[in-house]
């Protein structure tokens, strides 16, 4: 199995068998500086970012094997 961990409380982790599974922990981290919390919010949504592309991707292949499918049905019928 293969983990990345992206910052503290997010985890991807890909499975022998090709699965995706994410975990989130809410963070109890206050900043006062704002130069540090700006960072930290950026990097966060970078991370949400690479998971949604992530999401798509498979929505995409997803939808190309459906498509594939049914113009096979379509040729056979």
């Amino acid at each position: 199995m293969e983990k990345i961990k992206f910052e503290k409380g997010i985890e991807l982790e890909r499975t022998e068998a090709g699965e995706y599974v994410l975990r989130f922990k809410l963070p109890t981290l206050t900043v006062d500086s704002e130069p540090v919390s700006g960072h930290l919010k950026q990097a966060k949504k970078e991370v949400l970012l690479a998971i949604r592309n992530l999401l798509d991707k498979a929505i995409e292949q997803t939808e190309e094997k459906s498509k594939s499918k049914t113009r096979k049905e379509k040729e056979v019928k």
